[in-house]
């Protein structure tokens, strides 16, 4: 992990294994006050790690300067650092390229200048060798509240927040990691040889950089850390040549502690559940849930709790959940917040395996609030009670004919099984997406709402589902995680399960927000640490709401392509020229279709038709029963081909229905998956949506989303 320092310099130092480096580090810094750090001041800090930083020289006097830029050798570089200023290009307390000792001496009388119009009180001016030439890399890190450092590499120098040219990665990375980081730059191609000009060997940076991550995760009281630039010379030696660095107080709030999975059985597929709350009145939560239980065919028994009603919507009630003959499985608490506080002991109390609570005005009101979801938390503390909740609307299951929810976004419609989990911080939202699912014909197997996850959490929902044989995607609605590790875990799991994670997360920009002092914080906020994470664990990342179930639902249940050979059929020339353009934006190809193909192709369309791809059959191809019928078999058959993309037009009534049973019948295991987009008016080709629906084609409204779509179902093959 050290690095001996080409030149000689007081920041830097060679010899120490790598863990007595970081151990002498952590010293150094727990020894300060947080805050800034300036240049000398980081660099003596980092001196054990042997970075191969540029000479400096501390000269106090214009005479000084002189002498040891004549030691040195011209040109020179003049710097007065501090750590009250962290940014010293931008204060105007760099000098570049001095040459005589008149442009150091007049530099030098600027800088000390400068810094005492800033009123800087700790600044000292110090001379540098200016670096040969080469190539300027950013590395740095910022310390994520969820996920911990998350590394940023990336084109460096003044302007590295302009182009904001970065990649980010979760510390600590193995020096592939970072290769794999500057591979997916913009500017990777200045790196690997761009038009004639030689590669930059970018070995030593790849090193440099796995042994900061190393610290980045060992040390944390730096919050953050920037390296800027790391330049890369001809012979690939790396040479830095600025610093800066902020300290933060370690936190004493520990993590939750590490255990075995919790079981959810009780929570997510109960036997028996009492209602506490339970209503005759069917617009209040307590009647609507209960309501929603039976109309939607949960079969155990279900008891209702109310101490002023001896019987509620047909149902015997109970005055209390200690009249029940045997403890339920699941208490479904319907009260306001401190009441249900109240249940939740007495559930405790009688040894309730899991409670979910619906009511808000807990710490997401905050004051009161905040003390009631603590008093919550610590009820079912060393308990085996599992807590869902509080701020809820509750979990719903398909496969287990459960609707444990008080939400109006199932009325009037039925529950159909998928593969497809969704697990969100948003009740309003999930109802919303689930209605959508529902309405246009696909299914959500189980869904819960996690609200504040004062018991649960995201991950604990995560592993459990990833365990459950009726699972074969999950969809998660994010807006913030209590335990990043554990999440990471969980999506582990889910991974090594070969189940596909499509996250939607919401509030990604407020730790951009927030004023910046260096680099690493501007670059690698709250958006680029979610994504370095999902992107490591191998989740699909989506930047639209109502695309979360869509994705979700395509990658659970269609085929996986055995490539990223795209064959577009269309109605319209016009549709399939723009989808040859999303499909390119994905990074998919257009397949190329075999002569065989060509030739028949040709004996089935009308002679005007252009045989190719995208192919559109033309109107009279459409019109004309059976012939959509072969075109597909054809292509789908195709050996060249890996996913077929359909785009449908004004296609309506009857001939709707008719087009889509021709489609539907081609596709089967081990065919090509087949998505279809259908431009019309959903209440003009209703029926036959419905029926693609019906056969497990997924129908957008869009063709970029379902060119999106089908990137992620090439995608995911490879993770």
């Amino acid at each position: 992990m050290t690095f001996a320092a080409p030149m000689s310099s007081a920041g830097t130092g060679g010899g120490n294994d790598s863990g007595r480096a970081i151990e002498q580090i952590r010293g150094h810094v727990r020894s300060r006050q947080p805050g800034g750090m300036g240049e000398t001041t980081t660099r003596a800090v980092l001196e054990p790690l042997g970075l191969p930083f540029v000479s400096s020289t501390a000269v106090g006097s214009t005479e000084e300067a002189v002498a040891t830029a004549m030691r040195l050798g011209w040109p020179v570089v003049l710097k007065a650092v501090s750590d009250e200023v962290l940014h010293k290009s931008d204060a105007g307390l760099v000098e570049l390229g001095l040459v005589t000792p008149e442009q150091v001496r007049s530099a030098y009388r600027r800088l000390v200048g400068r810094a005492a119009g800033l009123g800087v009180t700790d600044a000292r001016v110090v001379m540098q060798p200016m670096a040969p030439a080469g190539t300027d890399l950013f590395l740095g890190w910022v310390r994520d509240l969820t996920f911990g450092p998350i590394m940023a590499v990336g084109l460096g120098g003044v302007t590295v927040e302009l182009f904001r040219d970065v990649a980010h990665g979760v510390a600590p990375l193995a020096a592939t990691d970072v290769a794999r980081m500057l591979a997916s730059l913009t500017c990777a191609p200045l790196l690997t040889g761009y038009r004639g000009a030689p590669a930059v060997d970018t070995t030593q940076f790849c090193e440099l950089a796995a042994a900061v991550s190393e610290l980045a995760a060992a040390v944390l009281e730096i919050a953050e850390l920037d390296l800027n630039p790391v330049r890369i010379l001809a012979d690939g030696s790396c040479r830095v040549l600025d610093a800066r660095a902020v300290l933060q107080p370690t936190s004493s709030a520990p993590s939750r502690p590490a255990s075995a999975s919790p079981d959810l059985r009780p929570l997510l597929r109960p036997r028996s559940i009492a209602v506490v709350g339970a209503s005759r009145d069917a617009s209040r939560p307590g009647g609507h849930l209960l309501t929603a239980l039976r109309e939607h065919g949960f079969t155990g028994p279900l008891y209702p709790v109310n101490p002023a009603a001896a019987e509620v919507c047909g149902l015997t009630a109970v005055t209390t959940l200690a009249a029940i003959p045997e403890p339920p499985d699941l208490a479904c608490v319907a009260l306001p917040a401190a009441a249900s506080v109240e249940a939740v002991r007495e559930c405790v109390r009688l040894d309730i395996p899991a409670v979910i609570v619906y009511a808000s005005g807990f710490s997401e009101s905050g004051g009161k609030g905040k003390d009631l979801d603590e008093e919550l938390r610590s009820t079912v503390v060393g308990s085996r009670t599992v807590l869902c909740g509080p701020n809820t609307i509750g979990v719903v299951s398909a496969h287990h004919r459960m609707a444990a929810t008080f939400s109006q976004a199932l009325d009037g419609l039925d529950l159909r099984a998928s593969g497809t989990c969704l697990i969100a911080q948003s009740g309003a939202v999930a109802g919303s997406l689930v209605s959508r699912e529902l309405s246009d014909g696909y299914g959500i197997g189980d869904w819960v709402t996690v609200g504040n996850q004062s018991g649960l959490d995201v991950a604990d929902y995560l592993s459990y589902y990833a365990r459950l044989d009726t699972t074969t995607s999950m969809a998660l609605f994010l807006e913030g995680l209590p335990d990043g590790g554990r999440f990471r875990s969980a999506l582990r799991a889910a991974r090594s399960a070969r189940l596909p994670v499509v996250v939607f997360k919401a509030g990604v920009t407020a730790a951009g927000q927030r004023a910046a002092i260096s680099h690493s914080a501007a670059l690698a906020g709250s958006e680029a640490a979610y994504r370095a994470v999902l992107e490591e664990e191998g989740a699909v990342q989506v930047t639209e709401m109502t695309a979360l179930l869509e994705v979700a639902w395509v990658l659970g249940n269609s085929p996986r392509p055995a490539g990223r050979r795209v064959a577009v059929v269309t109605t319209s020339g016009g549709a399939g020229s723009a989808m040859a353009d999303l499909v390119s934006k994905q990074g998919l190809v257009l397949a190329s279709l075999t002569a065989p193909t060509k030739t028949e192709l040709c004996n089935v369309l009308p002679a005007f038709a252009n045989v190719g791809n995208p192919l559109d059959v033309t109107a009279e191809g459409t019109f004309t029963r059976g012939t959509l019928r072969r075109v597909m078999e054809l292509i789908a058959d195709d050996s060249q081909v890996d996913v077929v993309c359909v785009v449908l037009t004004a296609i309506t009534g009857p001939e709707a229905v008719r087009v889509a049973s021709e489609i539907a019948a081609v596709a089967s295991p081990g065919r090509p998956p087949v998505l279809v987009c259908w431009l019309v008016a959903r209440s003009l080709a209703a029926e036959g949506m419905a029926l693609l629906a019906q056969r497990g084609i997924r129908v957008f409204t869009e063709p970029a989303r379902m060119a999106a779509a089908a990137g992620h179902l090439v995608s995911a093959v490879a993770r």
